[in-house]
């Protein structure tokens, strides 16, 4: 057996890297391989093959490809130690890149199931489908990354197809939760740091463990992918959901990223934030992988409305959303326009109410000592409000308003 072992810089090669009857390229330190030669051919296998390990993010090959197309196979395999196992790499260029470019190969499996601990540079998290703050689903993800990444050229090249090769102890190993026949590839847009723009592809081999992806966009040709089970993610990738006033009608508007097994969405609305009522459906598009936009129109009503989004897959399961406040009324802010006291033993005072709703009502004596309150449900307006406040003597009082969101006070000469 022929073991080349590459520590430190690199080994280029203009021709032909040929592999016979099975020798080793091993790659420590960050070393890596350039390989002039733009063509498939120039790693080529004959006999029994040969192995190259990366098993580093920086031990890689360096491919110059150009604008050359073909079926790019990198012999990748795991450390001799954990078995040597052959886990080849396939790349095919449908469509050629512009520029000088090149593509960074490498690959490497973690020791333990738990990704967060060994994410390739570029990615941020493991929440999968969903943004940094989400929660870690390394479960469902195998234990490997590979580095496909291609740089230099001014329009990235078109994968038609890619292959990726996986050892089984990568997914059955302790702490993962995996369905091996439901692997697809996944790719991490470290664009927008989210795994979820774009859903686990693939068509999976669980006797040869591989998993070959169609054509993506060059695009979607980012550099860090894993396998992840299909069947995890989230039905739909909710980009946002927001609500404006538009002539006296509240517009709903929602968009999202992704979607599998959607069915429909549910529109639900309440006015006191805790019981909500459906007064709408809207049909989803089924399976996507591109940005989609929603919109569902209601009557506008005086008062403020919660509204919150549902979305149901088309086996019944349902996910719901956060909420969203929405009033088409005028901004008033509250006002104690006038406090008066009457002949028989009333303050009136004239108030502005922004909104329907409680309204706690106090008097204060100087000292800051509450001598009255009461809560009453006011309407929107400029409205009289007479109080009995025939206990109170005469004096100098300061008079209070306030709901949920604003307080305002007034000082007024109680004249007995």
């Amino acid at each position: 057996m022929l073991v080349i072992i590459l520590s430190t810089n690199y080994l280029y090669s203009q021709s032909r890297l040929v592999l016979n009857n099975d020798p080793w390229i091993v790659m420590n330190n960050n070393a890596y391989i350039v390989l002039g030669n733009s063509n498939a051919n120039a790693i080529t296998l004959a006999g029994f093959g040969g192995r190259i390990v990366s098993e580093a993010e920086n031990n890689k090959i360096r491919w110059n490809i150009g604008t050359s197309t073909g079926t790019y196979t990198l012999p990748f395999a795991d450390n001799l130690a954990e078995g040597g196992t052959k886990i080849p790499l396939t790349l095919t260029i449908g469509t050629s890149g512009t520029g000088a470019g090149f593509v960074d190969f490498s690959t490497y499996d973690g020791a333990t199931w738990n990704n967060a601990l060994y994410m390739p540079s570029m990615v941020t998290h493991m929440g999968q489908y969903l943004s940094p703050n989400a929660p870690n689903n390394s479960q469902k993800a195998i234990d490997r990354f590979w580095l496909l990444n291609a740089q230099g050229y001014v329009t990235k090249p078109t994968p038609s197809s890619m292959v990726f090769t996986y050892i089984d102890n990568e997914h059955t190993a302790g702490g993962n939760s995996i369905t091996e026949s439901v692997l697809g590839a996944q790719r991490f847009n470290n664009g927008t740091n989210q795994w979820g723009d774009m859903l686990p592809i693939g068509l999976v081999n669980t006797l040869s463990n591989t998993v070959t992806t169609p054509a993506i966009s060059a695009a979607n040709f980012f550099a860090a992918w894993t396998l992840s089970d299909s069947n995890d993610p989230l039905p739909v990738s909710l980009l946002s959901f927001n609500a404006s006033c538009e002539k006296n009608n509240i517009l709903l508007k929602w968009t999202t990223l992704s979607e599998q097994n959607n069915h429909y969405f549910t529109v639900m609305k309440s006015f006191d934030g805790y019981t909500f009522s459906p007064i709408g459906t809207v049909l989803g598009n089924g399976n996507s992988n591109t940005i989609r936009n929603y919109l569902f129109v209601d009557k506008a009503y005086q008062e403020k409305a919660y509204y919150q989004l549902s979305q149901t897959d088309f086996d019944g399961k349902t996910t719901s959303y956060d909420l969203v406040l929405a009033s088409c009324e005028e901004y008033l802010p509250l006002e104690i326009i006038t406090v008066n006291y009457n002949s028989n033993q009333q303050v009136i005072a004239y108030l502005q109410i922004p909104t329907i709703g409680n309204y706690t009502i106090n008097i204060y004596d100087l000292k800051g000592s509450l001598l009255f309150e009461k809560t009453l449900y006011l309407q929107k307006g400029v409205l009289p409000l007479p109080l009995d406040i025939s206990k109170i003597s005469g004096g100098v009082y300061f008079f209070s308003v306030q709901n949920d969101f604003q307080k305002v006070s007034k000082k007024f000469f109680l004249n007995r």
